[in-house]
């Protein structure tokens, strides 16, 4: 009876809420809203959407057995979050504040869009400062950056050659793989046939990953810091060593 009425209190909560009209029936799976959506948002992903929940967008229903089932008024909700980060680089703060006015009947505040951080950019392009203390990217960031376009942007996300974590941030690098995969573009290359490059960066990775860790490795923080510097020293051989493969191979087609 319990399960019963707080069932019905959530489907008043939901009938009250944005958007109106629109079905409130849960019947899609988390795996359907994925390929629902997943179109006009290729990053979006079952984590993405647990994410999501976490942060108070978008509450689906559970069955008995607890695995979630969303309405088509949900997944609205999703669409408004992910075009609002995709479009305005909103944080989700600030999205769920505007989902919280709609939800009162209030008509949306404009909110301006955030200031570009003051950034200082090294000679090899590598971000020396950035808006986060980790040096992540937002997509604005990264957009500005690297020089390309959202929809170009958005073709690399979705081939893999460049991934954001669950809060919509890009790894510090990432706007000098953009602009190095816009080039190759230009010249013919589309982006689906630049994965493979992804796939031999972490197979190389894991190769070195392995080199340097002993036998007996214990995770302590001299361990730990040894093992991260190794690495990195291993990794720039590998890459140096690939680069130069690269262009002993060039050279033999003159």
């Amino acid at each position: 009876m319990a399960a019963s009425a707080r069932r019905s209190a959530q489907l008043e909560t939901k009938a009250a809420s944005w958007p109106a009209g629109v079905s409130i029936k849960p019947v899609f799976s988390i795996g359907k809203v994925v390929e629902r959506v997943k179109g006009e948002f290729p990053t979006i992903s079952v984590s993405k959407l647990r994410f999501l929940e976490d942060q108070g967008i978008v509450s689906p229903a559970r069955t008995a057995s607890g695995y979630r089932k969303y309405s088509a008024a949900d997944i609205e909700r999703v669409r408004f979050c992910l075009s609002r980060q995709r479009d305005s680089f909103l944080p989700l703060r600030v999205i769920r504040e505007q989902l919280a006015q709609l939800d009162a009947g209030q008509t949306l505040s404009e909110v301006p869009p955030p200031q570009q951080a003051a950034r200082l950019i090294a000679s090899e392009g590598q971000l020396v400062t950035s808006a986060a203390s980790d040096g992540t990217l937002t997509t604005r960031e990264l957009l500005d950056l690297s020089g390309v376009s959202t929809a170009e942007l958005n073709s690399f996300v979705q081939a893999g050659l460049v991934s954001p974590d669950l809060a919509g941030r890009f790894p510090p690098r990432s706007h000098q793989i953009v602009k190095l995969a816009s080039l190759l573009v230009e010249q013919g290359i589309p982006p689906r046939q630049l994965r493979f490059l992804k796939t031999a960066a972490l197979r190389l990775l894991d190769l070195v990953e392995r080199a340097a860790t002993p036998a007996g490795y214990r995770a302590n923080s001299v361990a730990k810091a040894r093992h991260l510097s190794e690495t990195q020293e291993l990794s720039e051989a590998a890459a140096q060593m690939f680069l130069q493969m690269v262009r002993v191979s060039a050279e033999k087609l003159n």
